[in-house]
């Protein structure tokens, strides 16, 4: 008997984890977080120029969403390999109706006051604006694949099997999440990412409960793909100033109240018990 096979029939883990990182969660948790940073720093913008023979933003667009399904696909068969529960549509409606409040903060994260005052403009071609929706939609599935329907149950394989065990998971799911945005720093300003980082900890969070009542990764992957859709594309497609006076208090409320949301989810329709079985075959 192979040291997997014990390992698994010692643990009741059905899933075959050839690499081991189901026994070995934080090693786990470390190669798939090095993964993710690999694709995301590939030049999409080379590969992109390419396909459209010239850079700008939609070689950019087109090429980081190749390489981010490629990620995708790739990251789907250890998934599988490893035995978490990622595809589900077993879950009844009342997970996705619980979840759906939380698409008010994707909608908030565009800036409708400049939209309105004429503060900004957005103007892109019908292939600008696939393309950038097609980033969108790889970034939602890369990602959440990543840090909700991997790194995620790893940590959960690491706690207990209880609220606490639970709420431990996803703050350490969205840290992870989080940090991952100090990549940033390399091109961006030192606050604004500081900035990023926080809130993307806090997008975390939220997506990580989505995948508690939903138990499936497409349902985060529609809610983030929304979320950078709504806030990038003007920053993206447009020009003008994204961020005034009433945005930055607008989106305080909106935090704070989606912030209350999550926490009563958590005290009162998070089953801690089911969480386990339901994300990882035991």
């Amino acid at each position: 008997m192979s040291d997997n096979e014990l390992g698994n029939k010692q643990t009741g883990f059905v899933g075959s984890d050839k690499f081991g990182l189901m026994r070995e969660p934080i090693y786990g948790i470390i190669v798939v977080t090095l993964f993710a940073l690999g694709i995301v720093l590939l030049p999409g913008e080379d590969l992109g120029s390419l396909f459209l023979g010239g850079g700008g933003t939609n070689a950019r667009n087109l090429g980081n969403a190749v390489f981010r399904f490629v990620g995708f696909a790739l990251l789907t068969l250890l998934a599988v390999n490893m035995g978490v529960r990622i595809f589900s549509f077993k879950t009844g409606a009342k997970g996705f109706l619980l979840a759906l409040p939380f698409a008010l903060v994707a909608a908030n994260n565009a800036p409708f006051a400049g939209l309105a005052t004429g503060e900004i403009s957005v103007n892109a071609s019908g292939l600008g604006w696939f393309l950038f929706a097609l980033n969108c939609v790889s970034v939602g599935l890369f990602e959440e694949l990543v840090f909700r329907g991997i790194i995620f149950p790893l940590v959960l394989a690491k706690t207990k099997n209880d609220r606490k065990g639970v709420f431990l998971a996803v703050v350490i799911s969205s840290a992870v999440f989080g940090a991952i945005h100090l990549v940033n720093l390399f091109s961006s300003n030192p606050l604004a990412v500081l900035c990023q980082v926080g809130y993307s900890f806090l997008v975390g969070a939220m997506c990580a409960m989505v995948m508690l009542l939903c138990r499936n990764v497409f349902a985060c992957a529609l809610l983030h793909a929304g979320y950078n859709f709504a806030g990038l594309a003007a920053d993206t497609l447009g020009t003008g100033t994204v961020w005034n006076a009433f945005s930055i208090a607008l989106t305080v409320c909106v935090s704070l109240a989606a912030a209350g949301y999550w926490a009563y989810l958590m005290l009162r329709q998070v089953k801690a018990e089911d969480i386990k079985p339901k994300l990882i075959r035991l």
